[in-house]
């Protein structure tokens, strides 16, 4: 598997009124609470090299070429979060409190999405096809075979 790490930090803010648990239309004074999460993770993305099937691969020993078609790269895991370096800023008024655990990992839940949007935004998954293109481009020069390469 030809694999590609990145390290993204995406930040999460959110902005809630509640009264005793209890979401509320008004921004009665003291309801009000700001959150903001820096999350840091990292991300791997690559090319599974070994679901490539002879039916992929196409060979002219004539005019020494080959045609692979690859799978699309994809993650490998979901994002790892570091969670030692999450940091979070919180305004919370008379009647609110911190952040709860269930609120937490519904936080991280929504990291963990916000990265892998980040990732592909930034263009992870492309690099990682580019980079399984030249591994495999490089590897068959050697053996004087030029290498077109696609996706299904």
């Amino acid at each position: 598997m030809q694999l590609l790490k990145a390290h993204i930090k995406v930040i999460i803010e959110q902005e809630d009124n509640k009264l005793c648990g209890k979401d509320i239309q008004l921004n009665f004074p003291g309801t009000k609470r700001e959150l903001l999460l820096v999350v840091l993770a990292t991300v791997i993305a690559g090319v599974d090299l070994k679901q490539i099937t002879p039916d992929n691969i196409k060979i002219d020993d004539e005019n020494k070429e080959l045609e692979i078609v690859l799978p699309p790269a994809a993650f490998i895991q979901d994002p790892a979060i570091q969670m030692d370096k999450v940091r979070t800023f919180s305004d919370e008024r008379l009647f609110r409190g911190e952040v709860e655990w269930a609120e937490g990992f519904d936080l991280a839940a929504e990291a963990q999405v916000a990265i892998q949007t980040e990732a592909i935004e930034i263009g992870l998954l492309q690099t990682a096809e580019k980079n399984a293109e030249k591994v495999l481009e490089e590897f068959f020069s050697n053996v004087g075979y030029t290498t077109n390469v696609s996706y299904k």
